[in-house]
């Protein structure tokens, strides 16, 4: 995506946002799945505000650790799976992720460091079965509703993400 441009959407779902947790500011949220398109549009005569619509980055994911504040959404690039850096044809290890019921990844945001991102119970199995069905060996994640938390004192900082 490129700052100023305007895409169209194909394949989404719309809804109310909730006011316990929102997601975002506005009272609708858009949800995307495996089979939306996006692409751009051009000569387009529409002016949209810049600060309406933007993913978070790290330093927005540190001011709001441990606050129970609005939840984000997180796009990254995955760089370990339980410890195992990204292979063509990976297979992860479905009885170990049964048995420990969750997955760590480790995930860089555009320009940030590598955070980590545990994925626990139904979300590990989730994501298991989603990378497992991937032709190719995934390397981007598109995650909502983070709820980042700051594990360690001030000297040493791992950020998590609970779903």
């Amino acid at each position: 995506m490129v700052a100023g441009s305007i895409y169209s959407l194909t394949n989404f779902y719309g809804s109310y946002s909730k006011k316990t947790f929102r997601v975002a500011e506005p009272d609708v949220t858009i949800t995307v799945s495996w089979n939306s398109v996006l692409f751009p549009i051009k000569d387009s005569s529409v002016q949209i505000p810049a600060d309406r619509f933007r993913f978070y980055g790290y330093a927005e994911f540190e001011a709001a650790c441990d606050l129970k504040m609005d939840l984000h959404d997180f796009v990254g690039h995955m760089k370990l799976v339980n410890g195992k850096p990204l292979s063509e044809g990976m297979v992860l290890d479905e009885a170990e992720i049964a048995s420990t019921r969750r997955i760590l990844l480790h995930v860089q945001t555009h320009g940030g460091p590598v955070m980590k991102l545990c994925l626990w119970d139904k979300a590990a199995m989730d994501f298991c079965l989603k990378f497992k069905a991937h032709g190719n060996t995934p390397s981007v994640i598109l995650v909502t509703t983070l709820n980042p938390k700051r594990l360690g004192d001030n000297n040493y900082q791992k950020f998590s993400f609970e779903i």
